[in-house]
């Protein structure tokens, strides 16, 4: 038993005496408390640390999201390390990234260039080693440098305006011998030897270096082709695996650090299921399905960084049929699929708001002004709406923003402020963190995905629908252009008769504080819609209490 001897009021004390004395140490203890109490960084850090680092088929549920990007800026007003780092120390759930984008100059003779300042790299490597946190490296197509390590690639090589597609039928050595040139890159060594025993290493490779499709090997998909169609089909995807799992081992091999090799996480940019499966009839033109696999990618790479976005190519909205919510419901079952093969793939979502970072002055907002054209402002915080959607759609492990080098803090920084607290949510929210955990994502079997053009009957066949009923968007039919008034989700918790639901209701251009939606297999409930985003928390007796928005 323990003495509790120390606690007990002198004997002579009388009843105000011992109650002032036990006032006091009453005190005594909460100040001691407060005194230990994390800090905000402390707490950041320590969740950036285990939920980054948590295997993605964790007992314990989803591993919590964190925000990272893609910007490689370092001026003052840019989404530089020192600007990251000062988010993190305050509290801030963000994964400081340090980029790879230099390319050796493509002259036959030329090395590498000098890496960048010291100063980039170095303050900021420290802090993370410091703190024990994984070290994010986003990095340039890997495939620009085929030239450099073989004859037969020769052709291969030049600026990011001039490629050649390559082909999986090409020779597999020098994609190993690729990823060992990446792996003795200077500045590869010296984070390295800046931290040398990282608990992780996660690597997003923006892979958009051109390939050829089936469409070019005439081989293009089709829902009656015969046998040898498919044969063929399924020969180009497993090439390809070939070819990327060889560049992902000599990058592994090439490293010098062995919890580097170990540890090592490398992601490949859209290398995933195309988020426009079926939305139009040609959609399969560089797709590389056969029955039993949807596409290569997944079983080639360790993971994917898929597009959540808005395009300034394209007319997608973020209220319309052809959006990043209706598109990013395709992947829901993919990503089941993938990780039932691999339970610990890595998943995460690329946001952008659509501004051209090519287009001068103000041609780059030409979308963000068209959003906003439509009735309401496109905010920051309609931004966080939108992306929230996808967040409880897919649940991520990184919510990882694209901005241009050029795009500063000033203008964008509001937008970014919106990602960082949609994750802080997740995180501080204890409703929020149990259904982010454990909360099952409820298909909604009464209607079908719009996108249904030419799909398979694999993929026709899965669960692509989670839109929760509403009398206030349109009746169907809905064509790409019909907007939809609210974007709604639910995730359910427990077993009958103690289920409970968490709703989350977003509307782009209105805002509604009784909004009626229907949750599959529940009751039928009024909740709080809005731009930015509104959650509700509902019991099987149909209570509705608002708890985030």
């Amino acid at each position: 038993m323990y003495d509790r001897s120390w606690f007990a009021a002198p004997a002579t004390a009388g009843a105000l005496g011992r109650r002032a004395y036990h006032a006091a140490l009453g005190l005594l203890f909460c100040l001691a408390v407060t005194a230990y109490a994390q800090t905000p960084e402390e707490r950041a850090v320590e969740a950036i640390r285990r939920e980054v680092t948590a295997p993605s088929d964790d007992v314990a549920g989803y591993p919590l999201p964190v925000v990272s990007g893609w910007s490689g800026a370092r001026s003052a007003l840019s989404f530089s390390p020192d600007f990251q780092i000062d988010q993190v120390r305050h509290g801030q759930y963000l994964l400081p990234w340090f980029d790879l984008w230099e390319v050796p100059k493509l002259n036959a003779g030329d090395d590498y260039p000098s890496p960048k300042d010291p100063a980039y790299y170095e303050p900021g490597v420290a802090y993370v080693a410091a703190h024990r946190l994984p070290l994010c490296i986003p990095s340039v197509e890997w495939q620009l440098l085929m030239d450099r390590v073989s004859p037969e690639y020769a052709q291969h090589g030049g600026s990011v305006d001039h490629k050649i597609p390559l082909s999986p039928f090409d020779a597999t050595p020098p994609w190993y011998a690729l990823g060992r040139e990446w792996a003795r890159h200077p500045t590869v060594r010296r984070l390295q030897k800046l931290y040398p025993d990282p608990p992780l290493v996660l690597l997003v490779q923006d892979d958009e270096y051109p390939r050829v499709s089936p469409d070019d090997l005439h081989i293009r998909n089709d829902a009656h082709a015969d046998a040898a169609l498919t044969a063929r089909r399924r020969a180009m995807g497993d090439a390809w695996v070939q070819k990327y799992r060889a560049l992902l081992q000599g990058f592994r091999d090439g490293l010098e650090s062995p919890a580097w090799r170990e540890h090592t996480i490398i992601v490949g940019f859209e290398q995933f299921l195309d988020s426009a499966m079926g939305r139009w009839h040609d959609w399969d033109t560089n797709s590389l399905y056969v029955p039993g696999r949807s596409e290569p990618w997944p079983y080639a790479w360790d993971g994917a960084s898929v597009s959540y976005a808005l395009h300034d190519y394209a007319p997608d909205t973020d209220f319309t049929v052809w959006g990043p919510q209706i598109e990013a419901m395709n992947r829901v079952g993919e990503l089941a699929a993938v990780r039932r093969a691999k339970p610990n793939y890595w998943f995460e979502i690329t946001t952008w708001d659509g501004s051209d970072i090519k287009a001068p002055g103000d041609k780059r907002d030409a979308k963000v002004r068209f959003l906003s054209a439509q009735g309401r402002p496109f905010t920051p915080s309609r931004y966080g709406g939108m992306v929230q959607f996808g967040m409880w759609l897919l649940r991520p492990r990184v919510v990882r923003e694209f901005r241009g080098e050029d795009d500063d803090r000033v203008r964008f920084g509001p937008y970014f402020n919106a990602l960082l607290a949609a994750v802080a949510r997740v995180h501080e929210n204890p409703v929020l963190r149990e259904f982010w955990r454990k909360g099952r994502l409820l298909p909604n079997p009464q209607a079908q995905h719009p996108y249904e053009s030419n799909l398979p009957p694999e993929l026709a066949a899965r669960q692509r629908w989670f839109l929760l009923d509403s009398p206030l968007n349109p009746p169907r039919p809905w064509e790409l252009t019909t907007a939809l008034r609210i974007f709604s989700l639910a995730l359910e918790r427990g077993q009958k008769p103690q289920r409970e639901w968490l709703v989350y209701a977003e509307s782009p251009l209105d805002d509604f504080p009784d909004a009626e939606v229907t949750i599959p297999g529940g009751p039928r409930v009024h909740v709080h819609s809005t731009p930015g985003g509104a959650f509700s928390r509902v019991s099987e007796n149909g209570v509705v209490r608002t708890i985030a928005q």
